[in-house]
């Protein structure tokens, strides 16, 4: 229900023909906000992670629903996974994860997110914990491979720096 793996034939340079297994349907994508609150610190996701079978700390994100922009899925994900409003939203970038997945991640930086007094609307499949933590925390859950996501760090790097600087 989740993946989908897609297969696809081409030829190489060589004029050889090779068929090549790639994931996530044509022309799909996700999308995910990284969430700072006034006090400058990060909103992330805690939760276990079957790929590496332990917990991680994510950036909160998802697909889109019918007729919802990458922006407004974004913003929806934050509030349903981390039961956080988001601020003032600028768009980041797009990142293809790598040469086999066929979907493109879009993500946003989202300021002045505050805590919603609903509190988090989760799937019954996720268990999931909102945590704060501070920019220099965010970078050592990178570096320590303790998050996904870590690709949104080079395209707000600059903006982390300023918010930590100022």
């Amino acid at each position: 229900k989740y993946r989908t793996m897609v297969r696809k034939n081409f030829i190489l340079p060589d004029g050889s023909h090779r068929e090549f297994v790639t994931k996530e349907p044509e022309g799909s994508s996700s999308q995910a906000v990284l969430a700072i609150t006034s006090d400058n610190k990060v909103v992330l996701a805690k939760q276990f992670r079957p790929g590496p079978e332990k917990i991680m700390y994510e950036i909160p994100g998802g697909g889109r629903e019918p007729g919802e922009t990458s922006e407004q899925a974004a913003v929806r994900e934050l509030r349903e996974e981390t039961g956080y409003n988001a601020g003032r939203v600028e768009w980041l970038g797009t990142i293809h994860k790598d040469a086999y997945t066929n979907s493109i991640h879009q993500y946003y930086i989202a300021y002045d997110c505050t805590k919603s007094s609903d509190g988090q609307r989760l799937d019954s499949t996720e268990f999931i914990e909102a945590v704060e933590v501070s920019i220099d925390e965010l970078f050592q859950l990178a570096k320590s491979a303790s998050m996904t996501d870590t690709e949104v760090l080079f395209l707000a790097y600059d903006k982390l720096l300023s918010l930590k600087e100022g």
